[in-house]
């Protein structure tokens, strides 16, 4: 890649940077405005663990929420599945399931005999359900006996292509669904990612999303119709009240990542050419140490910081930290300003996970994995977010 070509790059992406602080800064007083907000909740195991801070780092099915590019990784398939136990000891019990597949496509050059990487595709499905609510009404507040189950999905369509070494970028198309008994509503939003990879070993890396844009949603159904006297007459009809449209919560996410990777004794003593020309990556080092951290400017909340810090033991273990924390908020007491840090999320700030995989075959036949995921993030109401996960790479 040519010097011109990068500093291209690296001002494109300071661009978005510059928008993210601008045009879409968060803004407390919108808050409440846009609606689909089970958008914003990371359902992966994996990248949760660390505060969902590595949009510049994430690779595999688990991108398809932080930053799309990163499915371009996968060159052969990838089936994952993660459940979620949301806020602990909540009543009824909410989970969240998500499910996923990849497939890296390839075709073969009849000129020359060669692979060609033609990308990869990816189908995802987020379900979140709240368990069994009783009905209540103005003249049964304890009950009538009849029960619904709200529910909250949408079904993910991802592409994602490395168009080099460096340069990674993708795309997703969100079919979002909300409905409970008698109401529904359908939109469809956009996500786009960029990835962007420097450093002897591809460790230094830039991520940018816009996540989560789209066409306004409104709920239609039953539920807003209800029967009145027409004025004047004794005929009882029924009357359909018009729901406002809402806003899908758009944001744009802009993140950094540094791998520390120390290798085995055997490449410690060669030169750092002769290793380039080896083609090491951090997959070949024994310890790996990466630093992760990212910038979320919502378009209707506040805006959030992100950073967290991921030790890997060869490919067989991962352990991960991370810490959300919002933008301070302002206020004037008696005529002086003063400035509050409280969450006013559900995320606390802190987060921890752990992944640990098992080769499928054996050494030197190829890289099928078996990975299992575990996270835990703090939450400002009952007892947190648990998060377990199991995926096969193929």
């Amino acid at each position: 890649m040519t010097k011109t070509y990068k500093t291209l790059l690296i001002c494109i992406m300071l661009g978005f940077f510059t928008v993210a602080f601008t045009a879409m800064a968060g803004n407390k007083d919108r808050s409440g405005q846009s609606g689909a907000q089970h958008l914003l909740i990371d359902p992966w195991a994996r990248s949760s663990g660390w505060a969902s801070c590595g949009v510049a780092e994430t690779r595999g099915l688990e991108s398809v929420f932080g930053n799309v590019a990163g499915i371009a990784f996968t060159k052969k398939t990838e089936v994952s599945y993660s459940r979620t136990q949301y806020f602990t000891g909540s009543s009824g019990g909410i989970n969240i399931n998500a499910v996923g597949i990849a497939q890296g496509l390839t075709a073969r050059n009849k000129e020359t005999g060669r692979k060609v990487d033609l990308g990869t595709v990816a189908v995802s499905v987020f379900a979140m359900g709240f368990g069994d609510i009783m009905t209540t009404t103005v003249g049964n507040p304890d009950g009538d006996g009849s029960i619904f189950s709200p529910k909250l999905n949408y079904i993910g369509v991802h592409y994602a292509k490395s168009f080099n070494k460096y340069i990674h970028g993708g795309i997703s198309f969100k079919i979002i669904n909300e409905s409970t008994s008698d109401l529904r509503a359908n939109g469809v939003g956009i996500d786009i990612g960029v990835q962007y990879l420097s450093g002897a070993y591809e460790n230094f890396k830039i991520g940018v999303a816009l996540k989560n844009f789209g066409l306004a949603m409104r709920y239609k159904g039953d539920g807003l119709s209800i029967k009145a006297v027409q004025q004047g007459t004794d005929y009882v009809a029924t009357v359909e009240h018009r729901a406002a449209e809402y806003e899908l919560p758009t944001l744009l996410t802009i993140g950094l990542s540094y791998d520390f990777l120390f290798f085995s004794q055997e490449y410690q003593l060669m030169s750092k050419q002769d290793r380039k020309e080896e083609g090491l990556t951090r997959t070949d080092a024994i310890h790996r140490v990466t630093l992760a951290g990212s910038f979320i400017a919502n378009a209707y909340s506040r805006d959030n910081f992100a950073i967290g810090i991921e030790y890997g033991f060869m490919k067989f273990l991962q352990i991960r930290a991370g810490y959300l924390a919002e933008t301070f908020t302002k206020r004037n007491i008696d005529g002086n300003n003063m400035i509050f840090a409280n969450h006013e999320s559900m995320y606390l700030g802190p987060s921890a996970g752990v992944t640990v995989g098992v080769p499928l075959a054996k050494k030197g036949k190829g890289n099928q994995m078996l990975w299992f995921d575990y996270a835990y993030r703090f939450t400002n109401f009952w007892k947190g977010n648990h998060y377990i996960g199991v995926k096969i790479s193929l």
